[in-house]
């Protein structure tokens, strides 16, 4: 195979524009085009089987109700929106409207414990929460004590404490006027995944979606070039989920598939079947569960798959070949850490992969390995994975975080005075460029001071195929990244 990382790499430059909205790019743009508009945003499937699509017409319309709804509950840009729903439509609508406000989306897993749900939500001091059942009962229980959250929005709960969405709804009006954020705006809030407390947040603009397009682009090989059908096995609240999945699909205006709870791999690859999955992003133990779960009699699938992205961890070459017989696609590796995403990983397509390796840091990113004196590391040496604030061209990499929230490793030094963002990730570069993982950096002592903000287990999911692609979305390539302004 021709190996074209060295020309990608150089011909790649960022075009970040000084306005830049998430919620815009991602739905109304599409919703306010009669060419778009129709086109299939989500494909739902709960455990029952019951299924729901949305178009993006639905989607925008949604989305602008809940953003009078937000408006009208006195949410202000920089004001933190929680969304605790998993898979489902209210939470891809919930986030879009605080996009589109102009408030910080803090999207977190249902599996959170009363403890941790409570140290997040007052951490962000959350003044709106949006909850499903899986962990309604959580909330409520420490709701008391959560004495910033103004009120709490219930999806499919029947409580008097919660603000049923579908009443909140059904009142507002399918217009709004989403408020003009720049790209260095902030845009979310993801905590570290870890379920206990204290935990890390983090602080990110609506540029770091630019930032995160060069990975999802390369490791779902070359996304988009038809009516693609997305997937994801992990939880919408999850940092590389919503950011290498979630969002770049509905920027590109494709589907997206979701799944209300958990499903079997069984289910998984009956999901995969039936609705025509065309790219997918899961974790190594996924698809280890879907190879111990097909008999060695059963017949190659006919899976409509061009793409595989397994999140982080290595694989071994037998797995992969595995996939590669099973669902005719080589997976890629895609490495994120909770602060940054889509920084490292394959392109099967464009250049060799490693075995074991976590593959090249995609174009438009600058990694090294750094010694604890902040040095690099010579090649083959192990020591903290870092990135640097400006791209290989000098130019800013809109992938990094503004800053850290509030958090016992509040970073002071996190970018360095020479512009390094340590990632607390361990690893190795070889001579030609491929990362070697070697584990998570021991936690720091809580030696750094706490203070204020300034003013501003994964589940699987499937999709059906959507009808044919009508409109071009501004492609990413990488030669440039070029959102519309």
């Amino acid at each position: 195979m021709l190996d074209q990382y060295a020309s990608l790499s150089e011909s790649f430059h960022w075009h970040v524009p000084t306005n830049f909205n998430i919620g815009e790019e991602c739905c109304h743009r599409w919703a306010k085009s009669s060419a778009d508009a129709r086109r299939i945003a989500l494909f739902f499937e709960d455990s029952l089987g019951h299924r729901d699509i949305w178009t993006y017409e639905r989607l925008g319309a949604a989305t602008n109700q809940f953003a009078n709804a937000l408006t009208r509950m006195g949410i202000k840009p920089g004001d933190r929106v929680a969304t605790i729903l998993g898979q489902s439509a209210e939470a891809v609508v919930a986030q879009l409207a605080a996009f589109s406000v102009g408030a910080v989306a803090v999207p977190l897993t249902t599996q959170l414990t009363p403890k941790a749900l409570e140290y997040r939500l007052r951490d962000a001091e959350t003044r709106i929460a949006i909850v499903g059942a899986e962990a309604a009962s959580n909330l409520l229980s420490i709701l008391s004590r959560c004495s910033k959250l103004t009120q709490v929005i219930g999806v499919g709960v029947e409580d008097n404490r919660l603000l049923p969405w579908r009443s909140l709804m059904i009142r507002q009006p399918e217009q709004f006027k989403a408020i003009q954020t720049r790209a260095e705006d902030p845009a979310l809030l993801l905590y570290s995944p870890e379920t206990g407390q204290p935990a890390r947040g983090v602080l990110l603009p609506h540029r770091s979606l630019i930032g995160a397009l060069p990975g999802f682009v390369a490791s779902q090989n070359w996304f988009p070039q038809g009516a693609e059908v997305f997937w994801t096995a992990l939880d919408w609240a999850n940092a590389s989920g919503l950011m290498c999945g979630v969002l770049p699909t509905l920027y590109f205006g494709r589907s997206l598939v979701g799944i209300r709870g958990a499903t079997t791999p069984g289910h998984a690859q009956q999901l995969l079947e039936r609705y025509r999955v065309t790219h997918a992003l899961a974790s190594g133990s996924v698809l280890r569960q879907l190879k111990l779960n097909v008999s060695l009699d059963t017949a190659p699938a006919s899976s409509k798959l061009r793409s595989m992205t397994i999140l982080d961890e290595g694989i071994d070459e037998g797995l992969a070949q595995w996939c590669k017989a099973h669902f005719g696609v080589l997976p890629n590796h895609l490495f994120s850490t909770a602060e940054i995403q889509g920084i490292v990983g394959d392109s099967q397509l464009r250049w060799p992969c490693k075995a074991g390796s976590l593959g090249r840091a995609y174009p438009g990113h600058r990694i090294a390995i750094l010694n604890e004196d902040g040095s690099q590391a010579p090649p083959e040496q192990m020591g903290e994975i870092a990135i640097h604030r400006n791209d290989p061209h000098g130019a800013e990499d809109p992938a990094l975080p503004l800053r850290y929230w509030r958090s016992i490793e509040a970073a002071e030094n996190n970018p360095d005075s020479s512009g390094w963002w340590r990632t607390g990730e361990l690893g190795r570069l070889d001579a030609e460029g491929y990362l070697w993982y070697a584990g998570r950096k021991s936690r720091l002592p809580a030696k750094n001071k706490i203070t204020s903000p300034a003013a501003p287990t994964p589940s699987a999911s499937l999709v059906a195929s959507s009808a044919p692609v009508t409109h071009t979305a501004p492609v990413v390539t990488l030669a440039t990244v070029s959102p519309t302004e």
